[in-house]
C-alpha cells in the first residue's frame, strides 16, 4: 500500500527572510520622511510664492494703467483752449477777403507774427501798456488759455493804415474791439460797429470743440 505524500512545510528561515525585507523597507521609508519632512511642503510653498508674485504684477499693471489714464485726463483738461490754429487760419482767410471789400489792407498776428500801429508793437504792448475800453482801464492778455484771469483774452490782432482791431473773448464771449488812436498815455478801444467782422468772428469762435 502506497503512502500518501505529506505536504511540504515552509521552513522557518524563509519566513524570517520575508519579514526582514519588509522591515527594511519600512525603515527606509520612515527614515526618508524623517530626514526630508518638508520636501512636499517646500514644493507647494514655492508654487504659492510664484502664483502670489504673478498676482502682484497684474495688480501693479492695473494700478499703473489707472495712473496713466488719470494723468492723461488731467493733461487734456489743461490743454483746453478758447482759440486754435485752425480758427486762426479761418479768420486770416476771411480778413483777406474782407479787406478787399473795404478797399483797405490789414496785417495780422496769425502765425505768431508781430504787428505795429502808431509806433506800438502788438501783442507786446498788451503786457506793457495801458489799455482802455470806453475810457475804462481794463486788463488784457495775449492768450488762448481758458484759465487766464484777464478781463479780455486777445487771440488775434489786425492793423491797417487807420484802424486796429483786437479779436478778444470777454466774459467768455467773442468780442471785436477797434481803435484809431495811437498810443500816448494808453490806448482806448470800443466795440466795433462793423457787422461783418462781428458775425464772422462769432461764427469762427463757435467752431471750437475744445471748450
Amino acid at each position: 500500500m502506497r503512502h500518501m505524500k505529506k505536504p511540504e512545510k515552509r521552513s522557518f528561515g524563509s519566513i524570517n527572510s520575508v519579514v526582514w525585507v519588509i522591515l527594511a523597507l519600512i525603515v527606509v521609508i520612515a527614515g526618508y520622511k524623517f530626514f526630508y519632512p518638508n520636501h512636499v511642503t517646500n514644493t507647494t510653498s514655492s508654487s504659492d510664492r510664484s502664483s502670489s508674485t504673478k498676482v502682484i504684477k497684474v495688480e501693479e499693471g492695473k494700478s499703473s494703467s489707472s495712473k496713466e489714464q488719470s494723468s492723461s485726463k488731467k493733461t487734456k483738461k489743461t490743454e483746453k483752449k478758447i482759440w486754435t490754429d485752425k480758427q486762426d487760419s479761418e479768420l486770416a482767410a476771411f480778413i483777406s477777403r474782407w479787406q478787399q471789400t473795404m478797399g483797405q489792407t490789414y496785417t495780422g498776428t496769425n502765425a505768431n507774427a508781430s504787428v505795429s500801429f502808431g509806433g506800438v508793437s502788438f501783442p507786446d504792448y498788451l503786457s506793457k501798456g495801458q489799455i482802455y475800453v470806453n475810457q475804462q482801464e481794463v486788463s488784457m492778455q495775449w492768450t488762448r488759455s481758458k484759465k487766464s484771469d484777464s478781463e479780455y483774452k486777445v487771440v488775434a490782432v489786425y492793423t491797417g493804415d487807420q484802424y486796429m482791431y483786437l479779436f478778444t473773448f470777454h466774459n467768455g464771449q467773442p468780442e471785436v474791439l477797434v481803435t484809431s488812436q495811437s498810443a500816448s498815455d494808453g490806448m482806448n478801444f470800443k466795440v466795433t460797429e462793423n457787422a461783418d467782422l462781428v458775425a464772422e468772428f462769432q461764427k469762427v469762435a463757435a467752431e471750437n470743440t475744445d471748450k
